[in-house]
């Protein structure tokens, strides 16, 4: 969009020029309108093909991210979350978990699956994903991997950042389950299904969060999620559920 309106302006411009300086040089009003009118019928050509190939540019990226997030949450992750989804029924703690001589590997799994969560989040984020595909498509695992994940995802992250402010890493992961969580709650018909996620994979500070109306904390959002989350009503339902 900025493009275009670069576009616009430039060309807007160049055409001032272009009959400001006919008719500088002839003083004649119909030659001065014949150029405005060539020029113009020039412009909007130019323009048209430009918002085109612009068109084309944006469907095709959205085209490579809805592959890359099939791949990233059909067939990449399956394996490490499975794992990670059997630490936290069996009920492992992080430190239990990133300990030992599988300390470096498990750190690995969770970052992994965490990375393409939040590289989905992103492309929702950016509009080259639609919220209501996620939703449809992946909602029940995007809200599986974080209940089961939380734990071990939130310790990696207080290794780098401070424990009392928004999260930078992994924010579009957090954004994504804000709507998915919402996708399951609105829908009668999913709810004993998101409560049951909850109790197989949660643990107690999950499963306290669940209660209180999310499992993503609001005071864990980082200001540009926070935003686009209320654009969309998000975190007024969020609100409306804690309150």
């Amino acid at each position: 969009m900025r493009r275009i309106k670069l576009i616009a302006i430039a060309t807007s411009l160049s055409i001032l020029l272009i009959v400001a300086t006919t008719w500088m040089v002839v003083h004649d009003t119909d030659v001065t309108n014949l150029v405005l009118a060539t020029v113009t019928a020039i412009a909007t050509v130019i323009m048209a093909v430009t918002i085109y190939q612009l068109d084309l540019t944006l469907q095709q990226l959205r085209f490579e991210a809805l592959n890359k997030a099939y791949d990233f949450l059909s067939n990449d992750i399956k394996a490490d979350l499975n794992v990670i989804s059997e630490w936290a029924k069996e009920g492992k703690t992080p430190e239990e978990v990133f300990s030992g001589d599988a300390k470096d590997e498990n750190w690995n799994k969770v970052r992994f699956v965490s990375v393409a969560f939040n590289k989905v989040g992103y492309y929702v984020y950016k509009g080259f994903l639609d919220e209501r595909f996620i939703q449809e498509e992946f909602g029940g695992l995007v809200v599986r991997s974080f209940v089961a994940i939380r734990p071990y995802l939130r310790y990696m992250r207080e290794q780098s950042e401070p424990k009392n402010k928004p999260w930078f890493m992994r924010r579009f992961y957090l954004m994504i389950v804000v709507v998915c969580e919402q996708y399951l709650r609105d829908r009668k018909e999913f709810r004993e299904y998101l409560r049951k996620l909850v109790e197989d994979y949660g643990d107690k500070e999950v499963k306290e969060d669940f209660e209180r109306g999310s499992l993503v904390p609001e005071e864990w959002l980082s200001d540009d999620v926070r935003e686009w989350l209320k654009e969309r009503g998000y975190l007024k339902k969020m609100k409306s559920r804690r309150s």
